[in-house]
């Protein structure tokens, strides 16, 4: 039987990889299509949580906490945290188990509205995004670890466009119905009731398990892991992360770049929502609208990122135009007057994000030291955790000292400064880093 299985997917023209994977490689490619599929559908309705902070009234600080919280968390722990990960012979049950405990909390904040007040609520929701940085911070100190080292490199550009890709489509789709269904059920005042924001974050919850089980399984031959050298101490560490700086001028290059074009990216994150809703006067449909068409039109820039990197190297062209082309949908957002036009400019977002995220991931692995990668991470995460501090602050400090249109322009300025930064540094190009020598001082 289960051969005639096997020959009717083959008959259907699915890829051998898929319909009789041979090795650890194509098992792991299989367990990434539906880890994206659970983490898109999941990951879809997360949009909806700022959302509903600002429906219950939440001030546009508390909205920036939601951002900045991660990053907190993320500077008093990553080093901790990556003593520990350190330790480990095998990060997979670090990415399972903290990707599970983050989105158990999405359906425990959407509840928590139907049993208090909204002064109330908003309080205890805080405290609930407050407890999931904790695994937050582990999933983001081992993703790119994962990433680099469940696929052999010359294949991972195509398990990241294919992971992406599915994930992109599925968080499109959750998004579109998500929209549609909270339209459905608005209030009096057109805003959707707390019932059916609990009611969609709930449903989409229940695929953690397409993220959970797949992830568990991953395969990380031998020959791809990474040297366990854990320092022993916190001193250590911190020695650990100044030498790395110091010693690898391309790492050191590369974290200073992304941090600038980090900045922007993120301080634009918490004023979206905030825009949306209270200068264009956005309703849920249109929210879900413009996320959808960002999500789906992922599919186009991984395909188009894919080909182009594998087929003509262009990584670097590829980074360079998509971090000016990220610039743009901010500095679009606030000079429009409506929503209309957003749904076009979002097709934009969607491409160059999908180019930046297939690029940036596989530039960053080659900055680290060949067998460090797990090391570094934390010297890298440090920097940008504080820029997820910093940034989002920022924006929403300046949306209330003056307007979310004035905050939006800067972000975007943020942008093009990081993309100018990307190119005058030659980011992407012929790695130069340390000596032997040099990194025996790193202990």
């Amino acid at each position: 039987m289960q051969a005639q299985i096997t020959q009717w997917l083959r008959a259907l023209g699915l890829p051998s990889w898929l319909v009789s994977p041979r090795d650890g490689d194509e098992r792991n490619m299989t367990r990434g299509m539906l880890d994206g599929f659970g983490v898109g559908v999941v990951e879809g309705v997360r949009i909806f949580i700022p959302v509903l902070f600002t429906r219950l009234g939440a001030d546009p600080l508390i909205i920036g906490l939601l951002s900045s919280m991660p990053a907190v968390a993320g500077i008093f722990l990553a080093i901790p945290l990556g003593m520990l990960i350190n330790k480990s012979n095998n990060v997979i049950p670090w990415y399972a188990w903290s990707r599970l405990l983050l989105f158990l909390s999405y359906p425990i904040i959407a509840f928590i509205p139907l049993f208090t007040d909204a002064p109330t609520a908003v309080i205890l929701m805080l405290i609930v995004v407050a407890l999931s940085t904790i695994p937050q911070t582990a999933l983001t100190l081992v993703f790119n670890v994962v990433m680099g080292s469940i696929i052999d490199i010359s294949r991972r550009y195509f398990l990241m466009s294919l992971r992406w890709s599915i994930l992109g489509v599925f968080n499109g789709i959750a998004v579109f119905l998500a929209g549609r269904y909270l339209s459905g059920k608005a209030d009096a005042n057109g805003d959707a009731t707390v019932e059916a924001y609990a009611t969609v974050i709930g449903i989409a919850s229940i695929f953690t398990i397409f993220a959970f089980f797949p992830a568990r399984k991953y395969e990380v031959p031998p020959e791809r892991r990474d040297i366990q050298n854990a320092p022993p101490s916190f001193k250590s560490s911190l020695s650990n992360i100044s030498h790395y700086l110091k010693y690898y001028p391309t790492f050191r290059l590369f974290v200073i770049c992304q941090a600038v074009f980090q900045a922007g990216l993120i301080m634009a994150v918490p004023l979206f929502p905030l825009h949306w809703v209270r200068t264009l006067n956005a309703d849920d449909y249109a929210i879900g609208t413009v996320s959808m068409v960002q999500s789906v039109t992922l599919l186009i820039g991984y395909t188009l990122g894919t080909y182009f990197a594998t087929k003509f190297n262009a990584r670097v062209a590829i980074l360079r135009i998509c971090a000016i082309a990220l610039g743009v949908y901010p500095l679009i957002t606030a000079l429009v007057g409506s929503m209309e036009p957003l749904i076009l400019v979002a097709a934009l977002w969607g491409i160059a994000t999908a180019g930046i995220e297939l690029v940036i991931i596989d530039i960053l692995l080659d900055s680290c030291p060949p067998g460090q990668v797990t090391a570094v991470m934390p010297a890298y995460q440090l920097v940008m955790f504080g820029v997820n501090l910093i940034a989002p602050i920022m924006g929403t400090w300046l949306a209330r000292t003056t307007d979310t249109t004035t905050a939006l322009i800067v972000a975007a300025a943020l942008h093009f400064v990081g993309a100018a930064l990307f190119i005058l540094f030659k980011i992407g190009i012929a790695p130069k880093n340390a000596t032997p020598d040099q990194l025996s001082h790193a202990k």
